[in-house]
């Protein structure tokens, strides 16, 4: 009787082991598919975000690669980074990709500008303050700030910040050359001082060469000087230069 007990006693703590490992397993297994399901969820913006901009990215690189971009083109891009950022608002990379856009659809829709200029300025305001040491974006706003119909004196502390935080980097530098050389005489003498110097580094960058002629023909009289006499401390750069120029103007 007693080992009939004791039988029945293992068995059922047989029994009872076995559910619980059941029971486990089945606790593991939820508990990794709802985290699964919580990754996935967290992942979605990040996933339609990227869906978005399959397209859209292919314009970007065309602004990076100085083509033109036709406004169609361009309004579909900027669509698409709409749809993004209401999934990725907090993403400034995208809103200064989408204020690139607003700014060559300025260009393109002379009768809607105005509208393009400030919806620029207000996408790279949105990114600088969440990512203020971004000096690229300090620069594209102050650039953005003057086409809106900003005066000079409202940018200078942009202008200031973009060399402050972001030295070296020519994506920074360049639109405040150009910049500089459109608004020379409202410049400030070390704001002038420093876009001079950064001259031979750019003509040192092939690609960077048309913009220094289109930089250079905006420019009225006393910048176009100076930018002879600092380029002009090689002789054959500003030879090279004058090439390039007649080029341009197809004489």
């Amino acid at each position: 009787m007693a080992m009939a007990v004791t039988i029945t006693a293992n068995t059922a703590a047989t029994m009872s082991t076995r559910k619980s490992g059941r029971l486990l397993k089945w606790g593991v297994a939820s508990v990794a598919l709802l985290a699964g399901g919580l990754l996935l969820y967290m992942a979605l913006p990040r996933i339609a975000a990227h869906g978005a901009l399959l397209q859209a990215g292919a314009a970007i690189r065309a602004i990076d690669g100085g083509e033109t971009l036709p406004p169609d083109v361009a309004e579909a891009a900027y669509r698409s980074y709409t749809f993004a950022l209401a999934w990725r608002g907090d993403n400034p990379a995208l809103l200064k990709d989408r204020a690139r856009l607003a700014g060559r659809l300025a260009s393109a829709d002379p009768p809607s500008a105005r509208e393009w200029r400030v919806r620029a300025v207000e996408d790279l305001s949105a990114a600088l303050a969440l990512a203020p040491g971004d000096g690229t974006a300090w620069a594209r706003l102050a650039q953005a700030e003057i086409e809106a119909g900003a005066d000079v004196e409202t940018i200078l502390p942009y202008l200031r910040l973009a060399r402050l935080t972001a030295p070296r980097r020519a994506s920074a530098l360049l639109p405040q050359f150009s910049i500089v050389m459109r608004h020379w005489d409202a410049m400030p003498d070390e704001i002038r001082s420093h876009a001079l110097e950064d001259l031979p580094a750019f003509w040192q960058r092939r690609a960077l060469r048309p913009v220094l002629v289109t930089a250079y023909l905006d420019a009225g009289f006393p910048a176009r000087t100076a930018f002879r006499v600092k380029l002009g401390e090689n002789e054959r750069a500003l030879r090279d230069f004058d090439r390039l120029l007649v080029s341009s103007l197809g004489l």
